[in-house]
């Protein structure tokens, strides 16, 4: 067996730490938590779940706190969580045999991060490279720490049996603001260091998503598009998608259109399928939305969209067209989705 240490870095999250440890509690994983200024019983939480459980004095850097905590683990082989991500059922052969074949490459682990949406909880999936062997990498960023390889060491990666929900998104609006107003002052930092990179733009927009002020976060995502985000790059499909939601709600349709060109690298992905569909309807060219969207419906990609999303846009320009029975057959396979139970209302009152 490869022995594995779950290293998590906590503040002032007793309640989410509790639930956290609990999930991790049925397999055999060493627990290593680190605090870095807790207030509540956060300690003696821990405690009750670990004997490996150390302070560190915050200093606005959460990749020197993550490689503090690692660095008290026993085991070289590392899962990196936060307090408010919490392990789904796990298949320990399975992870086992992942490990066992990919011994120096960086294991992508399943996230659902879960938020609310004008009293509705959506959820948007994306995968993150938390699982490796510390003798091959460490974390860098102060915020929105990745891990990066030692020595001459190429990385590599590979999709981890391993899934976690995340529930860091959901709370108060004071949390959450909390939350951002923090972050945003750490990647302001790190833009005056390094201003031409446009993860770091994406990110502060991101930040200011969170606050739900899309005024400043279209600003900073603007910016982040003029210097080109890399196809290839895994934060660039969500900088499209938010950059591009953005502008089509506020009609800016010649804008949005500007995220097009990328198709072809997300041509696999129903979140960019359907946000091309939605550009070219708000264009006015149903034609051109059409496909899009009967691509998005075995697209095997996604992280935001819902699976009714492709086929409600399609009923949509169905009844547009007149062809009220191809509509209603697309509405109906969106099963409840709320604006489609009223458009077949309006199919049957017409």
């Amino acid at each position: 067996m490869i022995p594995i240490s779950v290293c998590i870095i906590t503040k002032n999250e007793a309640e989410n730490l509790k639930k956290c440890l609990e999930a991790l509690h049925p397999y055999p994983f060493e627990v290593v938590v680190t605090d870095t200024g807790s207030e509540d019983n956060s300690l003696e939480i821990a405690r009750q779940y670990t004997d490996r459980v150390y302070e560190f004095a915050w200093i606005n850097d959460f990749s020197a706190a993550r490689n503090f905590c690692i660095s008290h683990a026993s085991h070289n082989t590392i899962l990196s969580l936060d307090t408010d991500e919490f392990l789904h059922p796990l298949d320990w052969d399975a992870l086992q045999k992942a490990l066992e074949e990919h011994p120096k490459a960086l294991g992508a682990i399943e996230l659902f991060s879960y938020f609310d949406v004008e009293g509705e909880t959506k959820h948007q999936v994306v995968r993150l490279e938390r699982l490796f062997n510390r003798r091959c990498y460490q974390f860098v960023n102060p915020v929105h720490e990745i891990l990066v390889p030692l020595g001459t060491l190429t990385a590599t990666s590979y999709d981890a049996p391993v899934s976690v929900d995340h529930i860091g998104y959901q709370g108060s609006k004071e949390k959450l603001k909390e939350k951002a107003e923090r972050d945003i002052t750490l990647i302001r930092s790190e833009i005056e260091a390094d201003p031409q990179n446009p993860y770091l733009y994406f990110q502060l927009g991101q930040g200011y998503m969170l606050m739900r002020d899309h005024e400043n976060a279209l600003l900073w995502f603007r910016k982040a598009m003029e210097l080109g985000p890399a196809p290839g790059a895994d934060y660039t499909l969500a900088l499209l998608c938010n950059y591009a939601g953005i502008l089509l709600d506020d009609n800016l349709v010649d804008e949005a259109a500007a995220v097009l060109p990328y198709r072809d690298s997300f041509a696999d992905n129903k979140d960019f399928l359907c946000l091309s569909g939605r550009i070219y309807l708000h264009m006015g060219q149903p034609l051109k939305a059409l496909p899009e969207f009967v691509q998005a419906l075995n697209a095997p990609k996604y992280s935001l969209s819902a699976p009714h999303t492709p086929s409600y846009y399609i009923g949509f320009i169905y009844e547009m067209f007149g062809k009220r029975d191809i509509a209603r057959t697309h509405y109906e396979n969106c099963g409840d989705y709320p604006p489609a139970v009223e458009a077949l209302k309006r199919l049957d009152y017409q």
